[in-house]
């Protein structure tokens, strides 16, 4: 299992998306998306690396993605973004019985579910919870591209006294000239299959 951070910024509370994004463009990398599970049917995925950080408030996940010209279809959330050219974060609640599942295509269009696995127990997030979740897309060149999202702590119902969640990140594209599916943590699955949360890895949260 793999283990990466999430660094504390004590001072980001005020700062606007666009700069966290370029403080977080310049931070280590926390994790690749590069473990191509089923290879033999899908060889290849474009180079996907992620950064970590947070606040007393919010999560940030920074993707970005190179050698894939965006396709971004889907306008509206809880569409099927994963047909798309998609990055994703599942991370599991304190005690590992559940899984919030966070998609989203280049234009940060979000489908997010609050789940026991791929057809248990599904809630779909609201309105509201939708609209909690920030997000900054930034077209790089025509086949380099980011994300930068922030999730409430709160949606996630993460207590600051936590050190620890389950997770795994995803780059897929359903419907893209390349069909692919990687993952940042190894799945043992015959086919594509994100849904399986005991193969996600840890973020260690830092203070």
């Amino acid at each position: 299992m793999k283990q990466t951070k999430s660094i504390y910024q004590a001072h980001w509370q005020d700062l606007s998306l666009a700069k966290i994004d370029q403080l977080m463009a310049a931070m280590p990398v926390a994790g690749v998306i590069d473990i191509l599970n089923w290879q033999e049917q899908y060889p290849t995925a474009p180079d996907t690396q992620f950064t970590l950080a947070h606040t007393d408030e919010m999560l940030y996940v920074r993707f970005e993605v190179k050698g894939e010209v965006p396709l971004a279809t889907k306008t509206e959330d809880l569409e099927h973004v994963n047909e798309d050219a998609c990055v994703e974060i599942f991370i599991a609640n304190a005690d590992n019985s559940r899984y919030w599942n966070f998609e989203f295509n280049a234009a940060g269009v979000c489908n997010a579910s609050h789940r026991k696995s791929r057809k248990e127990d599904v809630v779909r997030l609201n309105t509201e919870q939708l609209q909690s979740i920030k997000r900054f897309p930034v077209q790089l060149c025509a086949a380099h591209w980011s994300l930068l999202v922030a999730i409430p702590l709160s949606l996630i119902e993460f207590d600051r006294s936590e050190h620890t969640r389950r997770a795994n990140l995803y780059k897929c594209g359903d419907r893209t000239p390349m069909k692919h599916y990687a993952s940042w943590n190894p799945i043992e699955a015959e086919a594509p299959a994100f849904h399986l949360p005991e193969y996600f890895g840890e973020i260690l949260f830092d203070e």
